[in-house]
């Protein structure tokens, strides 16, 4: 009887500046999977294509997306780390693990928006183009539209990022339904002979 692995994917998720980036590192990092992280690929672009304008950040930001998703199809296991479109993830993730473990940055509206204003990006980001109003209408936006975690089919662990992250906490957690989703996939295939 061969091993079979259930395809196991970490995606993190929240609102911008709720600190996924920080936590994926460390599941990344605690649970030796390989990081996935949208603005790692969105910034290779911006440093090897260039991005002088909003419409050309747009595009470099939905290839990074599909980058990511054939990246995530093609790893087995990875922790994902993105600011995912609710409309569109689920079907996508879906297609490519059998199990989806969602860890939900949860921060506040403000708390993310004072974060954002603070952080330093990567200028591709072109977060200097954005006008103090621009950026007051964006949170206004989120605080209207903003639907929380992406509520994927498998376990969800809620982290509270507006506080220090008790990290080795967080790891033995996810990593534990990491070991049961294995656990699961090799009970189904003894008893179904696959």
């Amino acid at each position: 009887m061969s091993d079979v692995a259930a395809r196991v994917l970490i995606v993190v998720s929240g609102l911008a500046a709720s600190g996924k980036s920080t936590v994926g590192r460390a599941l990344g990092t605690g649970l030796s999977l390989p990081l996935l992280d949208k603005d790692v690929v969105l910034e290779a672009l911006f440093d090897t294509l260039g991005c002088d304008n909003r419409e050309q950040r747009h595009r470099l930001s939905r290839a990074s997306d599909e980058v990511l998703f054939r990246l995530a199809a093609s790893s087995g296991e990875a922790v994902l780390v993105n600011w995912w479109n609710h409309d569109t993830a689920l079907t996508r993730l879906r297609a490519c693990a059998d199990v989806l473990i969602e860890v939900f940055c949860d921060c506040s509206i403000d708390e993310a928006a004072v974060r954002f204003a603070e952080r330093e990006r990567h200028p591709g980001h072109l977060d200097h183009l954005r006008t103090y109003d621009e950026h007051q209408e964006g949170i206004r936006r989120l605080r209207e539209s903003y639907r929380g975690p992406l509520l994927l089919d498998g376990p969800r662990v809620v982290v509270d990022t507006s506080r220090p992250v008790d990290e080795a906490a967080l790891i033995t957690t996810v990593g534990g339904l990491i070991a049961s989703a294995r656990m699961a996939a090799t009970s189904s295939h003894a008893r179904t002979g696959d």
